[in-house]
């Protein structure tokens, strides 16, 4: 049988090379043992794969039996998804979201039918679509408004109600049936839809919708959503006009012919007073009727529309999102949470940040002819939205000042600038594109920094003032010359060697630009470290080798750190496996079946 990714590379190239092309013959691809090795390598380091399903096992112990046993039910066709263990997590505005916890078995299978499907999809989704996609990321939508929406008038703030929740399986099969037609492998997508969930000591069928956390769910989603993206591109096209540029601003053509008369007469004081009215002007029309463009960007189940237009076109185009979810994808446009917002006077929301509109003129750019021209004139502005960065300081402040933060405490105080570090590093990170990101994040920076020396104070029964004494580390200043202090440590690292560790504060203002990787649709597989050790068949903690893979397993832990923890706290002898992990500094150890039973069953080895 031929690699993984090779067949999966030929899946990729016909589909780019003919957009039209059916595939059929898919399900065989199940039968092949380097699939399911291509999938392990690609999920096995998530930690969530210690989570056990409803039958109470995890990735621990993966080895080639597994997947024998799973080849052998897809040759039979009996292989069938059991239910997905539900659970919840907090969504931001206080309600839940429900979150659908597979078994490894199913979890594995699923990344063979991802590979597949995100090969023969991926060359034929729009540029348009943004979530859960190979290089891209919001970053990426974000980056597509402010840089391609210049003008804009109006933006539709899209909502799609439940969307996870309602997708219809019976749309969903049919719109998979237009690319493959494979009937084996359509079943196996849709034993998956209808495996039901197990939720307070039941098990549930499921009608609609796909289960958030699952491996398939977003692929599936994107499918789904296509459909949208290609009526939007038809959109695109039916509205938008295509006049190059907007007819020239009959007022400002006025006063520009008053200047120009005005420099032939040599009567420069007047052409100076013209020329600052011309700045308060736009050259162009910006309420010309003839030119029109309607835009479009998707993530996930969020979408924007931008429109250089009227606010009645804008209406227009939100009731043809809203017929064409109803009658074709049988989804509910959520009409209180679809705004329309008028950029010029208000600030749209997308993806965590506010999208607003230049109006002013800044002349500071110059052409190559060495003339001024408008550089901020209806640019798009992604900014920082105030709620966020007051909801992210609540646990660092308390009546408008900075407060240590309790639970960490008892933490040491490198954890606790490690801790403090991450959060700002998180912040920065997802918000570096922002307009406003030093003047906001220096407002964070104010908080949390204080926060943080007063966590260490609280710790020490000291003052902040003693803290900074104490731990300040000279670094350079972000302005002019010389240094400032900002509270670090030394510790020990793992391996023995010493080293610092400070708050990045100075570091949090070089507004690094997105680094943009090259589109492809090749596939590249590089093999995991995990895989080669497995398929060099020798047990890591006795030594016996041999040439059957299928003697060893993989035994897995979920975290290093609380498995050294756990034995030195409690001043337990170590096992000597937990030693090899130790040594090996890996969360994954290759053994034969014989010591993975004594693993589990604790004997000494």
């Amino acid at each position: 049988m031929q690699k993984a990714d090779i067949v999966l590379s030929i899946l990729s190239k016909k589909s780019k090379e003919n957009k039209e092309f059916i595939f059929d013959r898919l399900y065989r691809n199940l039968f092949n043992p380097d699939f399911y090795i291509t999938a392990y390598g690609k999920i096995y380091a998530k930690e969530g794969n210690m989570t056990a399903g409803i039958d109470g096992k995890t990735i621990d112990g993966f080895n080639y039996d597994i997947i024998n046993d799973i080849i052998e039910k897809m040759k039979s066709e009996t292989y069938y998804p059991i239910p997905v263990r539900r659970t919840y997590i907090p969504k931001k505005n206080g309600k839940l979201r429900p979150l659908g916890i597979p078994s490894f078995i199913d979890k594995l299978v699923q990344e063979v039918v991802r590979q597949i499907l995100e090969s023969i999809y991926e060359p034929i989704f729009l540029e348009t679509s943004h979530g859960f996609r190979p290089n891209k990321s919001c970053h990426t939508a974000l980056y597509q408004i402010k840089n391609r929406y210049k003008g804009t008038n109006w933006v539709i703030e899209g909502d799609i109600k439940g969307f996870f929740d309602n997708i219809d399986h019976d749309v969903l099969i049919s719109l998979l049936g237009k690319k493959i037609t494979d009937g084996r492998l359509l079943e196996l997508i849709k034993r998956f839809l209808k495996a039901g969930y197990f939720e307070f000591n039941q098990v549930k069928g499921s009608l609609s919708g796909i289960p958030q956390g699952g491996i398939i769910s977003p692929i599936l989603a994107n499918i789904y959503l296509h459909e949208l993206d290609k009526y939007m591109e038809s959109l695109k096209e039916q509205y938008s006009t295509y006049q190059n540029k907007r007819k020239y601003n009959p007022a400002y053509s006025q006063l520009e012919k008053a200047r120009h008369n005005a420099r032939r007469r040599g009567d420069n004081k007047t052409a100076k007073e013209i020329l600052k009215q011309m700045y308060t002007l736009r050259s162009l029309d910006p309420m010309d009727p003839d030119y029109i463009r309607v835009k479009y960007t998707r993530y996930a189940d969020d979408f924007v529309v931008c429109i250089i237009g009227s606010k009645k076109l804008a209406e227009e185009i939100r009731d043809k999102i809203k017929e064409l979810l109803n009658t074709k994808l049988k989804l509910e446009l959520n009409m209180d949470k679809t705004i329309i917002t008028n950029l010029t006077t208000e600030r749209a929301r997308f993806l965590g940040f506010e999208i607003s509109k230049t109006t002013n003129c800044t002349f500071t750019k110059k052409n190559t002819l060495g003339y001024k021209r408008r550089t901020l004139n209806e640019t798009i502005q992604l900014l920082v939205p105030n709620d966020v960065i007051n909801k992210k300081l609540e646990p660092f402040r308390k009546n408008g000042k900075p407060t240590h933060h309790c639970n960490r405490i008892n933490l040491t105080i490198a954890d606790i600038i490690g801790k403090y570090n991450s959060e700002i590093r998180g912040m920065y990170n997802y918000y570096r594109i922002a307009t406003d990101v030093s003047s906001k994040i220096g407002k964070y920076k104010y908080y949390h920094y204080s926060s943080m020396a007063a966590t260490i104070a609280r710790k020490e029964d000291s003052s902040i003032t003693k803290v900074i004494k104490k731990y300040g580390m000279d670094v350079p200043r972000k302005h002019g010359t010389g240094t400032r202090k900002i509270i670090g440590v030394n510790y020990e690292t793992k391996a023995g060697s010493k080293t610092m560790t400070y708050f990045i504060e100075p570091l949090i203002y070089i507004n690094q630009p997105i680094k943009w990787i090259k589109e492809t649709n090749e596939i590249y597989y590089k093999k995991p470290l995990v895989i080669k050790r497995l398929e060099n068949c020798k047990c890591e903690l006795c030594g016996i080798q041999n040439s059957t893979p299928g003697d060893f397993a993989v035994h897995h832990i979920k975290k290093l750190k609380s498995l050294k923890d756990k034995y030195s706290k409690a001043n337990m002898i170590t096992p000597y496996w937990v030693q090899r992990m130790i040594e090996l500094n890996r969360r994954t150890l290759i053994v034969c079946k014989k010591c993975h039973k004594d693993i589990h069953f604790g004997k000494e080895i």
